[in-house]
């Protein structure tokens, strides 16, 4: 085996890695639909921080409705916490990152009509159908009162009556993040592995290229 084909077996090798590694990232940037969530009703170990936010929540006047795995592709399935307020109808999840356990208030005033407020960063959204955000930082108390501002904001075009049935956050998380600003939030996460997946995809190509008709 000569140099060059060496030389070629290394490109292609490192091109190789680089797509391995940012796989996810191109996969989620490119169909930032394909995500499911289904009720869990296996019996589990809870997160330390998700249960001290539990408490939090509780205080707040929410009461837990169960538990929702969240799958994307290519990624290791997302176990969250569910909370439902039966007094404004609102939805509140907690699911771990790391050590931590971040939080989201998600409500659907009428059909199709979102508002979700976030304790970590969020795409702002402000339109007829969507009202979105996040507060990285704030506290639980401080995010729910936001959100509750934005509910009543969305609220002015009528309401209707929400289900605390956990099918009904799955329908609704559902429709949400497969066609709502969800979308926006995942690709902005996944910005970074799809530029790096693309540029070695399209050096391999051009590679390829180069030894075949040279």
């Amino acid at each position: 085996m000569n140099v060059d084909t060496l030389r070629i077996l290394l490109v292609f090798g490192l091109l190789g890695l680089v797509v391995a590694r940012n796989l996810r990232g191109f996969v989620h940037f490119v169909w930032p639909g394909a995500i499911r969530f289904s009720v869990n009703a296996a019996p589990g170990l809870e997160h330390p921080a998700v249960r001290l936010l539990g408490r939090e929540l509780q205080e707040l006047g929410f009461a837990p409705a169960g538990r929702v795995t969240q799958r994307r592709p290519l990624s290791r399935p997302q176990e969250n916490t569910v909370f439902f307020d039966e007094a404004h109808g609102d939805w509140a999840v907690a699911f771990p990152v790391g050590r931590e356990a971040w939080l989201y208030f998600l409500s659907e005033p009428r059909r199709g009509c979102f508002v979700l407020t976030a304790d970590h960063g969020f795409p702002r959204v402000e339109s007829g159908d969507f009202l979105t955000g996040g507060l990285p930082g704030a506290s639980p108390p401080e995010v729910h009162a936001a959100h509750r501002r934005q509910v009543e904001r969305m609220a002015r075009g009528g309401t209707e009556a929400s289900s605390r049935d956990l099918g009904a956050f799955v329908d609704a998380a559902q429709r949400f993040f497969s066609r709502g600003p969800g979308r926006a939030n995942l690709r902005r996460q996944s910005v970074r592995g799809f530029l790096f997946a693309s540029a070695a995809l399209v050096w391999g190509a051009m590679t390829l290229w180069q030894l075949l008709f040279r």
